[in-house]
C-alpha cells in the first residue's frame, strides 16, 4: 500500500473516531445515528444528479450494502443498550478485519503476504485488547457480546459488499454518494416510526454537531471505499478500524478519561501493525 493511500485511510479512521465521539455522548443513539445518516443522505441526494451512475454490475452490491448497513446500525444500537461503548465498540470493530482476512484469502483469492497478515493480526489484537477491564469481562451477561459480534459481522459483510461493488462501479465517488443517498432511508423510516418527531427535534437542537458529523461520516467511508478499489480489502479494513484506538485516545484527551496500560499497549500494537504495512 502506498504512503498516500495509507495516510488517507488513517485520516479516515480519525474522522470515524470523531463522529463516534459525538455518538458516544448522545442520550438517544438511535435518533442520533438516524440524524447523522440523514445529513450524509442529503449530501448524497444533492450530488447524484451531477455524477455518473455506477455501472450496472455494481448495483447488486450497492443494494446488499444498504440492507447490511441497516443490520449494522440496529445491532450497534442494541449493543449499546446492554453494554458499554468502551467494550462493545472494540469487539464490533475488531471482529470485522479478522473475518475479512479469512474471507479475502480463502474466498476472494486476494494475495496477502505473511507480513501483511501479521500486520492485520497485530492491529486486530490491539483493537480487541481494549475490551478488557482489569479482570472483569462481562461478568453479568453475554448479551452485549452477542450484539457486538453481530455488529462486527455486519461490518465485515457490508465492507466486503462495498469493496467488491466499487471495483465494478467505474467511479468510487459515484458509488459512495449513491450509497449514502439510498442508505439513510431504511434507518430513517424505522426511527420516525419508533420516535415520531424526535429526528427533526434532534436536528434542530444538534445541527452544529450533526452536520459536521454527517460530513465526517461520508468523507471517512468514502476514503475507505476508494482505497478498496486497488488495495486488499482486509488490510484497508484493519487500518480503518484503528479508529477504535484513536477514539480511546480522544476520550482520554477530550473527555478526561483515565489513561491505562491497556491504552498504551493497544496504541503500540496498532502502530506496529501500521508500520509493518510500510516496511
Amino acid at each position: 500500500m502506498s504512503l498516500f493511500v495509507l495516510s488517507l485511510v488513517l485520516f479516515s479512521a480519525f474522522m470515524h473516531a470523531s463522529w463516534n465521539l459525538f455518538l458516544k455522548k448522545s442520550p438517544d443513539r438511535l435518533v442520533t445515528m438516524a440524524t447523522l445518516h440523514l445529513v450524509s443522505g442529503v449530501i448524497g441526494m444533492a450530488a447524484v444528479p451531477f455524477i455518473p451512475i455506477p455501472q450496472l454490475e455494481s448495483w447488486p452490491y450497492l443494494f446488499a450494502s444498504v440492507i447490511l448497513h441497516l443490520g449494522y446500525q440496529l445491532f450497534l444500537v442494541k449493543a449499546y443498550i446492554y453494554g458499554d461503548l468502551g467494550q462493545v465498540y472494540p469487539i464490533a470493530r475488531g471482529t470485522s478485519p479478522l473475518l475479512l482476512g479469512f474471507v479475502s484469502v480463502f474466498w476472494l483469492g486476494e494475495e496477502l503476504s505473511t507480513k501483511m497478515m501479521f500486520a492485520i493480526g497485530l492491529i486486530t489484537l490491539g483493537i480487541f485488547s481494549l475490551m478488557f477491564r482489569g479482570k472483569i469481562f462481562y461478568s453479568h451477561t453475554l448479551r452485549p457480546v452477542y450484539y457486538a459480534l453481530g455488529t462486527g459481522s455486519f461490518i465485515a459483510a457490508y465492507t466486503l459488499a462495498d469493496g467488491l461493488g466499487v471495483r465494478f462501479s467505474g467511479n468510487a465517488a459515484s458509488y459512495v454518494l449513491w450509497l449514502m443517498a439510498l442508505e439513510c432511508w431504511p434507518l430513517l423510516t424505522i426511527t420516525l416510526f419508533m420516535r415520531k418527531g424526535a429526528v427533526l427535534s434532534s436536528l434542530q437542537q444538534n445541527w452544529k454537531f450533526a452536520v459536521p458529523g454527517g460530513i465526517l461520516s461520508i468523507s471517512a467511508y468514502g476514503i475507505v471505499v476508494w482505497a478498496m478499489q486497488n488495495s486488499p480489502i482486509a488490510l484497508v479494513s484493519a487500518l480503518r478500524e484503528s479508529s477504535v484506538v484513536i477514539a480511546a485516545l480522544m476520550s482520554i484527551w477530550f473527555l478526561k478519561e483515565e489513561t491505562t496500560v491497556k491504552h498504551l499497549i493497544a496504541v503500540a500494537m496498532v502502530a506496529g501493525g501500521v508500520i509493518l504495512t510500510r516496511i
